[in-house]
């Protein structure tokens, strides 16, 4: 837990489910449009888990994302299900690419040395016949922090500095355990009451030196203004210097408001946070990691299939 202190700028920003800031992009605004991708066999499956009160609530990287309630505690959990990709075109590649994902996810949230309260707990996944494959995890009682940005724009510099700390302490938890994220944006982002968890796993890989095929692991969906150009263009695999590079352009965005792929240069971004009253201690620790970092320093945690 980075920091004790609450890290939502309110005594209750979470008035909605995770993503609940893209529900009219994304047809939540009627869950019924989520609900009929979903087959009455896969709802019965995942009912047979023992779980209850299923409610569309998100659209995932490969899916859709039910909340649902332990029949038998009465906790809430997170159901992820895969979904096949729409249109006929290469259905069957990007199905298998899909599926890929899917079971990354499960591999690397049951990983042994996937530091605990990072990500959400797994309960387990299940590919029945004849239904839609799923996966059963912890549901996060928090905020994107896309979500959380729109419902604190007016919060104090130090707030932002503490929620920029408590995002590197995540990162670096998960780093210390040789593992990478591989898909840093502010929808995998989680704010929380106190700490700072992480989403979305269907990437993540672990890193190995000088490991620089382009071809032992597959590329996975990036948000541009967060990655740094080599591993935009296709040049190398992501490496933990790059994962560092893209958790320092979020947490530009957290202190200014803005994206730092809008600048340049460095003496610009310095600028920008500057006039936002950002302390010199993070400008120096966020500045030149927003740089892209040198193959040299990439190639020694380029990452791997795990």
């Amino acid at each position: 837990m980075a920091d004790e202190r609450d890290l939502r700028g309110t005594e209750r920003s979470d008035s909605g489910p995770p993503g609940s800031g893209y529900r009219g992009a994304l047809g939540l605004d009627d869950p019924g449009l989520l609900q009929d991708q979903i087959t009455e066999v896969t709802m019965r499956a995942i009912e047979a888990e023992g779980l209850q009160d299923l409610q569309p609530v998100d659209r995932g990287g490969y899916g859709v994302v039910l909340r649902a309630k332990d029949r038998l505690t009465g906790n809430r959990r997170a159901v992820k299900v895969a979904l096949a990709p729409e249109g006929a075109d290469g259905a069957g590649e990007r199905l298998a690419e899909r599926m890929q994902i899917f079971r990354r996810e499960c591999r690397i949230l049951d990983a042994k040395e996937l530091p605990a309260g990072i990500a959400p707990r797994f309960y387990g996944a299940r590919e029945p016949q004849g239904s839609q494959a799923f996966l059963i995890q912890e549901w996060i009682d928090g905020q994107k922090l896309s979500d959380w940005l729109n419902a604190n724009a007016t919060l104090p510099m130090l707030k932002r500095e503490q929620v920029c700390r408590a995002i590197f302490a995540t990162y670096a938890r998960l780093h210390a355990s040789n593992l990478m994220h591989r898909d840093v944006s502010l929808g995998n982002i989680m704010i929380t009451a106190n700490t700072v968890r992480l989403i979305d796993f269907g990437g993540a890989g672990r890193a190995a030196a000088g490991y620089v095929s382009l071809n032992t692991m597959s590329r996975v969906p990036a948000t541009q203004a967060f990655c740094s150009g080599p591993v935009w263009r296709g040049e190398r695999k992501a490496s933990l210097a790059d994962e560092v590079h893209a958790v320092a352009k979020v947490c530009f965005t957290v202190l200014t408001g803005e994206l730092a792929a809008s600048y340049s240069t460095t003496a610009e971004r310095r600028g920008v946070m500057k006039r936002a009253g950002c302390g010199r201690d993070l400008m120096g620790l966020l500045l030149p990691r927003m740089e892209d970092p040198p193959l040299q320093l990439a190639m020694q945690s380029m990452v791997q299939e795990i």
